[in-house]
């Protein structure tokens, strides 16, 4: 592999671990807003509506992790195998809190939400790993 590719795969895996890492800022934020309010049939009125767009947004941005997630995975294929199966378990705690979040909305159980938070901060702490490896050019 040139020193180019190498370079480029670089930056396309920074990007995409940059991205989530920011997203899922933005998911933490977004679900904590939807927590303090309620879910959207706990609501009347505005509040009702508000907690809608901002449930809303936080499925918006969940997608989003699931795009970024694939775009990383495919970015590190370039990569040696510790920093491309980190990539596929950080993409894995993407997916699999993606789906605590659907049954957290489908069911209204607390222990659903509360295996989001633990996906969150598992997919947090991989994405930040892979990110400072990333900066460091340590691939």
């Amino acid at each position: 592999m040139t020193t180019q590719s190498v370079s480029r795969a670089n930056a396309q895996l920074q990007k995409a671990a940059r991205g989530v890492v920011m997203m899922l800022a933005i998911e933490f934020l977004l679900g904590m807003a939807v927590n303090f309010i309620g879910l959207p049939d706990e609501a009347t009125g505005s509040v009702k509506v508000v907690t809608g767009i901002l449930l809303g947004l936080h499925i918006l941005v969940g997608i989003g992790l699931l795009v970024s997630a694939i775009m990383a995975t495919r970015a590190s294929r370039s990569f040696d195998g510790s920093l491309r199966n980190l990539v596929r378990f950080g993409g894995a705690g993407i997916g699999i809190t993606f789906v605590f979040g659907v049954l957290t909305v489908a069911t209204g159980s607390d222990w659903w939400s509360y295996l989001m938070g633990v996906g969150f901060i598992g997919s947090l702490l991989i994405y930040g790993k892979i990110l400072l490896r990333v900066r460091t050019n340590v691939a």
